[in-house]
């Protein structure tokens, strides 16, 4: 299977700025559920813009675990800078845990864009001219 990198870093940025305004909002009971909405956007993105419920989950997938590993990444980076190691390194174990939630929902985005993207009308060539009675 060849890796789409183009669908992948579509997909990562999508996933990576909605990533960033949920973590704005902050972690409640309620509000957990807000961290599946970048898996969810990013990895349909992903796998809409290649062909086939395999192909898009897998491309899925990667956009949406690069994207939140990033994102992990520099906020554990800012965290230490800027709060201390511990919170910093407690906050990181969370994020792997909401990790999970962003990485299965962006496979399973993928699948439903990969699936979208085969079910489409297919288009006519540049140059042809079809007639409509």
């Amino acid at each position: 299977m060849d890796i789409n990198w183009n669908a992948v870093f579509s997909g990562f940025i999508v996933a990576v700025v909605l990533g960033l305004a949920a973590s704005l909002v902050g972690v409640s009971e309620t509000s957990v559920w807000l961290f599946t909405i970048p898996g969810l956007v990013g990895g349909f993105v992903a796998g809409y813009m290649v062909s086939g419920v395999g192909d898009g989950a897998v491309h899925g997938g990667l956009a949406t675990v690069i994207g939140a590993l990033l994102t992990l990444a520099f906020l554990t980076v800012f965290g230490v800078l800027f709060i201390g190691i511990i919170p910093a390194i407690g906050g990181a174990t969370i994020a792997l845990l909401v990790l999970f939630f962003q990485a299965i929902p962006g496979a399973i985005a993928g699948a439903v864009g990969g699936w979208a993207k085969d079910r489409r009308a297919p288009q006519a060539a540049a140059g042809s001219e079809t007639a409509s009675r």
